[in-house]
């Protein structure tokens, strides 16, 4: 199994050649690229395959706070288990992080978003663009993994 900064390497060398190649056989605006990339860098960096053992990293740092919302995914979730799934695994951490933000503004009493909303964003080409960046780095990191094994 490759190391942290290994995955991170990896990933962040690929990315031009990605954003490259979508321009190349999509030609979607800059805008689609950016928020594509936003979700790419956030999923390499803080929303990995590896969020199952997030407990362990250190609290009190910048990758520690942006974990905060996973820290007890490794609770449900066993070190290269489901998290390590191609689709599956993205989608679990996807809804995890969904469930935390939803909890946050059911404490802080504020309005949820209603079935309407929720399919209108389902629909937008940034939300689907943001799921295929996290998707697509999940995927490069499990090469990396499958690859060292």
């Amino acid at each position: 199994m490759a190391l942290y900064k290994t995955h991170i390497k990896f990933n962040i060398f690929f990315l031009p050649l990605i954003l490259i190649g979508i321009l190349f056989f999509f030609k979607v605006s800059i805008l689609h690229l950016i928020v594509f990339s936003l979700a790419f860098l956030y999923s390499t960096l803080f929303m990995n395959p590896d969020l199952d053992v997030a407990n362990q990293i250190k609290l009190f740092s910048i990758r520690g706070m942006f974990t905060l919302p996973f820290r007890f995914y490794s609770v449900f979730f066993r070190h290269r288990g489901l998290s390590h799934n191609v689709l599956l695994g993205s989608i679990t951490r996807i809804l995890w992080l969904i469930g935390f933000l939803y909890l946050i503004f059911y404490f802080i009493d504020k309005p949820i978003i209603n079935k309407k909303s929720l399919v209108k964003l389902l629909k937008n080409s940034y939300f689907i663009y943001g799921m295929f960046g996290i998707i697509l780095a999940d995927f490069c990191h499990l090469i990396l993994d499958y690859k060292k094994k």
